[in-house]
């Protein structure tokens, strides 16, 4: 299993992967997001639940991944372990789970005149 150890971060980046939502729904702050981690040019990604970093540039990132098709990088996110810059482990991020969103936000008008 390849694995990365104690490693700086270069660039940390989220995407929104669920429909998103206004504000007065909710956000999107708890939606499913891809998030990527850059170490030495190399992208390494997972899926989670929520919008918030799992790890700043001045932290140091250990983990496992699977390499998927010779071009995927993916993070086990269990095996994630953050350290910031005083060496002590941290727990970032939102770490549960909830089901994937499949409703499509609705227009703000009765449904007699959404075909206008």
């Amino acid at each position: 299993m390849p694995q990365i150890i104690n490693a700086k971060i270069e660039n940390y980046t989220t995407i929104l992967k669920e429909k998103s939502r206004p504000p007065s729904k909710g956000g999107n702050t708890k939606a499913r997001h891809s998030h990527a981690i850059f170490i030495d040019n190399v992208m390494y990604t997972f899926l989670v639940f929520g919008s918030q970093q799992w790890a700043y540039k001045t932290d140091t990132v250990s983990f496992e991944y699977d390499v998927v098709d010779d071009k995927y990088n993916n993070i086990k996110k269990e095996t994630l372990v953050t350290v910031d810059k005083n060496g002590d482990p941290v727990v970032r991020g939102n770490r549960g789970s909830k089901k994937l969103r499949t409703a499509d936000t609705r227009l703000p008008a009765r449904r007699s005149e959404w075909k206008d």
